[in-house]
């Protein structure tokens, strides 16, 4: 099955667009791992917050996310018809990243 314009014969593929979806789903699921875990020494400051154990949790399932990304970083570049689906894969995963991350700070903070 064909992947749209980009797949025609005479077509270059241009791999930029793959790597730099995976490689902001990379970053994107480091700063917010970040942001978990400043938010987990923030809630030790002084006396343990409750909740804390949530944003452990928020702070591992980012860096999972961010081993997706790579995953999906990887048979894109060794396929090239694979190229469109690893940059969409890539868009979904920063979706999901926002999404664990939006739901770890609500159950933290309930």
């Amino acid at each position: 099955m064909a992947d749209g314009p980009a797949s025609r014969p005479g077509r270059a593929h241009r791999p930029w667009g793959r790597r730099l979806a995976c490689s902001l789903a990379v970053a994107a699921a480091g700063l917010l791992a970040l942001a978990d875990l400043a938010g987990i020494v923030m809630g030790n400051w002084d006396t343990p917050a409750p909740g804390l154990g949530w944003l452990k949790a928020g702070a591992i399932g980012q860096l999972g996310l961010a081993a997706a990304a790579v995953a999906v970083l990887v048979p894109g570049a060794a396929h090239p018809s694979w190229r469109r689906r690893a940059a969409v894969m890539a868009g979904a995963i920063i979706a999901l990243e926002a999404g664990w991350f939006l739901l770890t700070r609500m159950l933290a903070a309930s």
